[in-house]
């Protein structure tokens, strides 16, 4: 009799390793779905730690007051005790974001956004308690911004403005993928493993302050590119994250039944070189130098005011090199003077997509804003278009903004002004008509605020030093000049701060100016024309030193030499 038990042994373990298998893998499924409602607002991207509140409730003399926890010390420095309890009959308004929607440099006295967005409503109102609360901070991206939103709810607000997106690039995160790579991301049991596994990058609430900021201010010192910049994966990524922090403001603001409006971001595009640029990798040593020819050639053209001679040479250029960012933005000063204005706004635009670490909202984050307000029905406050008006050529660089991305005082009233317009629109002034909106326009007179503007004059040539905004450098060490002296004139208290900042700037400028300029002979090709190496040496260790000594006191000499090049143009 023939045994056939052996036979169907192999078949009866395959289908028991099969039904466990699929019994595994249907479990899991199960787990996914059940895990993925319970968790659907939870941030699939970053893992918030430390988390720490931005306000506390104490007592203000027999009334409950909000006021700043201590914790997350880049708050807006201006903003003021306010009661829990909304005053009866009163209006509270919110304004949250980074610096730009802060009001910096303005952000003291009543000439930045909130403030005057605040004046407008008690003209419209008198005798109404109005409050605009900004709870605004410098070089908060999204995901934090998220986190004040969903605090200041609990405060009673009528409405709230959310004016954000520049400062995405600013953290450095790590993205880990969604799920494993392919062909492993079918099976649910392996996409679980991987989550549990493979951590996502941690922010830290608590710990956030100016010293975070150190390895950009590196990056921008040395023209070391960001991640994103490098990394298409994690650049995706980064505005899928962008996305998904946008979504889930509005969601807590809808299901709070609290009207959210979106503010579009305005950003320098004619007067503002890219912070750094970088020739695509696969460039050949016989390409180098034929770019470089041809950049030189239209370089000094622009340089000149030969504006027309400058684009056939940028131009060819750009055939050999598209991915270099100045030379976009040289191209688009060429255009620009020679009245082609849509091919200058559209080559600017291209020189802000290819800045390597641009610290300025790009065009990408800006579709998903709108993208997000017309999916999801919320109000968007274009305040581009008007600072657009405003600007020589329709082109939005110094004329409406002081630096990159912060609005001049002017600029923070026609903001304040298109807010106010966005609630009329919506219907949420009542009884005020179209006329007496326009009544409120404000006049601003320029006036000198020597604590104000020593701090804005001693970070505008701060920051054009680090971000390689030499041709500016000359004139902001007047300004800053100028303004210390008169600071220490008119403010005895402030005269021996002033003294200090003279003599440094007047240390510092020398080394800047000296790196400027062998930055200049290189990328023109002139360096071993103009320089010997030793010269050059000796320059990029002076201005190395100074950067560790001004920049980064806190980084030791190891910590500080570990993150920088030891060497110039490497």
């Amino acid at each position: 009799m023939t045994n056939t038990n052996g036979g169907r042994r192999p078949v009866f373990w395959f289908l028991t390793f099969l039904i466990v298998v699929g019994g595994i893998e249907l479990g899991a499924r199960l787990i996914e779905r059940i895990e993925n409602a319970a968790e659907r607002h939870r941030n699939p991207f970053v893992e918030s730690i430390n988390q720490v509140p931005a306000f506390k409730i104490v007592d203000g003399g027999g009334i409950k007051v909000v006021v700043r926890s201590g914790f997350h010390p880049l708050m807006n420095p201006e903003l003021r005790p306010f009661p829990l309890e909304r005053p009866k009959g009163g209006l509270r308004i919110f304004v949250l974001g980074g610096s730009a929607a802060a009001g910096w440099p303005y952000h003291m006295g009543d000439t930045n956004i909130s403030a005057l967005l605040e004046r407008k409503l008690r003209m419209l109102y008198p005798g109404r308690p109005i409050e605009v609360i900004n709870v605004a901070a410098g070089t908060y991206a999204s995901h934090r911004v998220k986190l004040i939103l969903e605090e200041v709810l609990q405060y009673n607000p009528d409405f709230l403005f959310l004016y954000n997106g520049n400062n995405e690039f600013l953290e450095n995160l790590v993205y880990r993928p969604r799920n494993p790579p392919a062909p492993w991301d079918r099976f649910a049991a392996i996409r679980i493993i991987y989550r549990l596994t493979v951590p996502l990058p941690h922010v830290d609430v608590k710990g956030f302050d100016l010293s975070a900021q150190i390895p950009n201010t590196l990056s921008f010192a040395f023209s070391q590119a960001s991640l994103y910049h490098e990394d298409p994966r994690q650049f995706q990524m980064l505005l899928d994250h962008y996305r998904f922090n946008i979504n889930e403001m509005v969601s807590a603001a809808g299901a709070a039944k609290i009207p959210l409006f979106l503010l579009t971001c305005p950003v320098n595009l004619k007067d503002w070189v890219p912070n750094i640029s970088h020739h695509r990798k696969d460039l050949t040593p016989v390409e180098k130098a034929r770019w470089t020819g041809f950049f030189r050639d239209g370089y000094l053209a622009v340089e000149q005011g030969r504006y027309a001679a400058a684009i056939a040479p940028l131009r060819a250029a750009i055939d050999i090199d598209s991915e270099y960012a100045e030379v976009h933005f040289r191209l688009g000063g060429a255009l620009l003077h020679t009245g082609k204005v849509v091919e200058a706004k559209s080559e600017y635009l291209q020189a802000l997509e290819d800045d390597a670490f641009p610290f300025r909202e790009l065009p990408e984050f800006q579709r998903i804003l709108r993208d997000v307000a017309a999916k999801r029905g919320t109000p968007l406050v274009d305040i581009v278009a008007p600072l657009e008006a405003g600007a020589s050529y329709g082109i939005i660089g110094l004329d409406v903004l002081v630096d990159y991305v912060h609005l001049t005082e002017q600029s923070q009233e026609i903001v304040a002004h298109e807010m106010l317009k966005a609630l009329l629109k919506q219907g949420l002034l009542q009884g005020v008509s179209t006329a007496e909106v326009e009544h409120t326009r404000i006049v601003i007179p320029k006036k000198f605020w020597a604590l104000r503007d020593v701090a804005a004059a001693d970070l505008n040539y701060n920051m054009a030093m680090v971000m390689h905004q030499y041709e500016r450098l000359d004139f902001l060490y007047e300004e800053a000049v100028k303004t210390f002296n008169r600071a220490a004139n008119e403010e005895p208290s402030m005269a021996e701060e002033c003294r200090n900042r003279l003599y440094l700037f007047r240390e510092i400028h020398p080394v800047v100016r000296a790196y400027r300029d062998l930055l200049r002979a290189d990328k023109l090709g002139l360096r071993e024309k103009n320089y010997t190496p030793d010269e050059a040496a000796r320059i990029f260790s002076m201005y190395r030193e100074m950067i560790r000594q001004v920049k980064t006191p806190s980084l030791s000499s190891e910590e500080f030499t570990k993150k920088v090049p030891k060497v110039p143009f490497q």
